[in-house]
């Protein structure tokens, strides 16, 4: 289970910083149903892309070590668990998103717990082997 984790957050944390790079990059062009925006909007957009993009490269990070980093790539999870229920304010305040925005709701909130089941399995079987290792010596 530790391989298909380290994979799957590797491949994850490469995906979100491959849209944080594209939204820096190509700006609001990036953005699915979006218009043109003022140079105070676009300018949030970027930083914040940044900092998506440092996110996905942190998971990445996160991966290559799970079993002591896991606590980090959970707190991004939470980070990234709040970011969809930000979406569901966004729509409670201003209307109903694209689309695209509506599926990735489910997704930004269901990720987060998978990637915690996931992780809490490795840190569990590390656990038990360590366990085992004190006892064996």
């Amino acid at each position: 289970m530790k391989r298909v984790t380290e994979i799957w957050l590797i491949a994850f944390g490469l995906i979100c910083a491959g849209i944080g790079v594209a939204h820096l990059l190509f700006g609001t062009s990036t953005i699915i149903g979006g218009g043109s925006v003022n140079a105070t909007i676009d300018s949030d957009m970027r930083f914040y892309a940044l900092l998506f993009a440092a996110c996905g490269l942190t998971f990445v990070w996160c991966a290559v070590d799970i079993a002591e980093r896991g606590r980090v790539a959970n707190i991004l999870g939470a980070i990234f668990f709040a970011g969809g229920l930000a979406r569901l304010l966004a729509w409670a305040v201003t209307g109903q998103p694209n689309w695209f925005y509506v599926l990735m709701i489910p997704v930004e909130l269901v990720i987060p717990l998978v990637n915690w089941a996931l992780i809490r399995q490795v840190s569990d079987a590390r656990r038990d082997d360590t366990a085992r290792a004190n006892v064996d010596a």
